[in-house]
């Protein structure tokens, strides 16, 4: 029967926020439905007579019947994103895609009621319609006609029918008389299915084969057509695996059987092995985080399913999957690279060797960064399992395990690094160098001052800058010995001039005597274009110390037969005279 309640709705509604509410009826439903939308759930990827899927079935009917013989019809009130008993939220999601109480807004409910003597054959048949998979259903058809098509015994539901939010009650019980419905009737539950005109207006849908003769037609605005285009693909862009994996996570969440649990853990690890092999990494790092979330101790799980999820995340981590990553990262796919640090980062440190093999065989720059990246995190777990590795024999791996290490700065690698002062590969020794240099501690400082005399003049230059910089006074005497050999004097002038102003810089007042040698060099009739250089450098160094030796040092200079000299001391002392000004 149909019956006008618009008025009586607004004020029983009204009523039923102000008055007191039982708190056991409102838990109870909200484990109802809490079973409700999982259940509904296992019908998307498990067959009717599978046993998970049975088994949640009769659990949910168990609730609700003891629901039901306890407290009485189960009422829920539908708002957009919110299922509420006794005006007390028993469910909230505001996922549109996932939303139960969204779905059942969207096709017009407003009120849906659970009364007692319902079945488990009726429960199935409402989960169907709630999933839309119901027998019959077509792809117009909306949750109001499928509910309407069904005859329900013990389901009522409230619909808004018209535009102008007039609601309407449906009752279906054994004794009613099934009695067809008028056109209006039918354009009234129709009231919430939609479709665009070609010529871009909006209008309501009739039933498959029945005829209306007169529909309202009503134009949207340019916005509400934009909103609903964008609603459209939103859909058309339905993360799948997304949808498949919250589905299983959900169920295991309340699953407490050993052996069901482990048959869903079970699909659930065959999707990661399968992600991974594709290089899909976000939603490998969605299982890998719901995994983690299943081991944390205050799930309270029970011993044995502890310690399946235990085995999973080692099956997760295994040295055979990780390797198995070799080829995706080789063929460097630009979306993927947003997720593969955070996934890597997942596996825990006892994944380091295998994540450290991995390195070694991916060649694609960009997932090396992204691999050293992850092995910094994991290593501050055990750095002793990245020293290690140190001794491999490929160069190549040495040299980015230097850099993991260096990044990580912890202080007991430096005894390691003293190990490739002296390593034939250039690159090697270029990253122990950048490494030591990011440290502060006394040893790494040490370490530094044996790369002043590095083969390569990059190195060597780096070295100097980096003790300038820390001002190592174990460096001081190595630069001294380094500008008194022969071999100095034909060294590039960046290489001197970096040399004299690391000395300044670190000995001070204490090397002025040293630089003022260099101005005071007897100079012969024909042109030494080295010792001029240097006496270049010198006069720029006693500029940068400043001290009224060094002054002095520079007037001397000043008086000297070279012009080149003359006039390199002169311009250091105008410097200083404008400063001290």
């Amino acid at each position: 029967m149909d019956e006008d309640i618009d008025d009586q709705t607004t004020d029983r509604e009204d009523l039923e926020d102000d008055e007191k509410y039982d708190k056991e009826e409102v838990k109870s439903a909200k484990e109802v439905i809490q079973y409700l939308s999982k259940t509904s759930k296992t019908l998307k990827i498990y067959l009717s007579n599978n046993p998970i899927h049975q088994k949640f079935i009769t659990e949910l009917l168990e609730k609700l019947q003891l629901h039901l013989s306890t407290f009485g019809p189960l009422r829920l009130r539908v708002k957009q994103f919110e299922l509420l008993c006794s005006g007390q939220p028993v469910y909230e999601n505001i996922n549109r895609m996932e939303s139960v109480a969204f779905k059942l807004f969207i096709d017009g409910l407003r009120e849906l009621s659970f009364h007692p003597g319902i079945d488990k054959e009726e429960l199935i048949t409402f989960l169907e319609v709630l999933g839309k998979e119901g027998e019959g259903a077509g792809v117009d058809d909306d949750i109001v006609t499928l509910l309407w098509e069904k005859h329900f015994s013990h389901v009522q539901y409230l619909i808004v029918s018209d535009l102008h939010g007039e609601s309407r009650k449906v009752e279906e019980c054994p004794e009613m008389k099934t009695i067809a419905p008028s056109p209006q009737q039918l354009q009234e539950v129709y009231s919430q299915t939609v479709g665009v005109s070609s010529a871009g207006d909006l209008a309501l849908a009739a039933p498959k084969g029945i005829e209306i003769p007169s529909l309202n037609i009503f134009k949207l605005t340019e916005e509400e057509i934009r909103k609903i285009k964008a609603e459209v693909r939103g859909e058309e862009d339905l993360d799948v695996v997304g949808e498949l994996e919250g589905i299983l996570f959900d169920i295991l969440r309340i699953e407490r059987e050993p052996a069901l649990f482990s048959e869903i853990l079970g699909i659930i690890d065959n999707i990661l092995e399968d992600l991974m092999r594709k290089g899909d990494f976000y939603h490998s790092r969605k299982i890998l985080e719901f995994i983690w979330e299943m081991s944390d101790p205050s799930k309270n799980l029970p011993a044995p399913l502890s310690a399946l999820i235990q085995d999973a995340l080692f099956q997760a981590g295994s040295a055979k999957r990780i390797l198995g990553l070799q080829l995706v990262l080789n063929a460097e796919l630009s979306e993927q690279f947003e997720d593969l640090f955070s996934f890597m980062v997942l596996f825990g440190k006892n994944a380091i060797p295998s994540i450290i093999e991995l390195l070694a065989s991916v060649d694609k720059m960009k997932s090396r960064r992204v691999l050293c990246d992850a092995l910094v995190e994991l290593g501050k777990m055990d750095i002793e399992a990245l020293i290690s590795k140190l001794e491999d024999n490929r160069w190549f791996l040495v040299r980015n395990l230097i850099y993991i290490l260096g990044k990580i700065g912890d202080a007991r690698v430096i005894e390691r690094f003293a190990l490739f002062i002296r390593h034939k590969e250039l690159k090697v020794r270029k990253e122990v160098l950048h490494a030591l240099d990011t440290m502060e501690d006394p040893r790494a400082c040490q370490l530094l001052v044996h790369f002043v005399p590095d083969p390569d003049v990059s190195n060597r230059i780096f070295a100097i800058k980096s003790l300038s910089k820390k001002r190592v006074k174990e460096g001081l005497n190595a630069l001294l010995n380094v500008l008194s050999s022969k071999e100095f004097q034909t060294k590039e002038l960046y290489e001197k001039k970096e040399t004299f102003d690391a000395i300044a810089k670190i000995g001070g007042d204490e090397v002025v005597p040293e630089m003022g040698r260099f101005l005071r060099k007897r100079w012969s009739f024909f042109k030494n274009l080295h010792m001029e250089e240097m006496g270049l450098c010198a006069a720029v160094a006693l500029q940068r110390i400043g001290s009224p030796s060094a002054i002095e040092a520079l007037r001397e200079g000043s008086r000297s037969k070279n012009k080149t000299i003359r006039g390199a001391c002169n311009k250091a002392l105008d410097v200083l005279v404008t400063e001290r000004h």
